[in-house]
């Protein structure tokens, strides 16, 4: 079944295909609840993954090397903000495994063993970008949308 954005006037909506459901299939379903966020694009995703490539070639690194630095000091943090069931189990795992205790690099390598961007929603990708472009930017490096409104 595909997601189904419910609002108060979409209400009978809900019930309604959740009663053919069961009918036509007369099984049980486990139904959660949670507040609609839109999906974020693939372009943001995409656009992102230009920006590799173009703070590789400043930094004087290579691709993965910067994508996994960003992914620590950028995208680690802002998931963990959020709060998710996710982030908090990956807190969780990272304290158990010694990760706070270990120096920047071994953090570095570590936290790429974890999905990190995949779980963000779209303001927490968009906060990605947004941070990614102010931390460069103080560096001297600015970083641009490559159509007209980006986001």
């Amino acid at each position: 079944m595909n997601d189904l954005r419910i609002n108060q006037g979409r209400i009978g909506e809900l019930v309604t295909t959740l009663t053919r459901l069961i009918q036509s299939t007369g099984k049980d379903y486990r139904v959660t609840i949670k507040e609609w966020h839109e999906k974020r694009s693939l372009t943001a995703n995409a656009q992102y993954h230009v920006w590799l490539p173009t703070i590789a070639k400043f930094y004087g690194e290579d691709v993965e090397h910067v994508r996994r630095m960003l992914k620590h000091d950028i995208a680690w943090p802002i998931l963990e903000r959020g709060g998710c069931d996710y982030s908090i189990k990956m807190r969780y795992m990272l304290g158990k495994s010694g990760y706070y205790q270990l120096t920047r690099d071994q953090q570095i390598a570590m936290i790429d063993m974890f999905g990190v961007t995949r779980f963000m929603n779209t303001k927490q990708h968009n906060a990605l970008r947004d941070e990614t472009q102010a931390y460069w930017g103080k560096q001297g490096l600015y970083l641009e949308y490559k159509e007209k409104g980006g986001k």
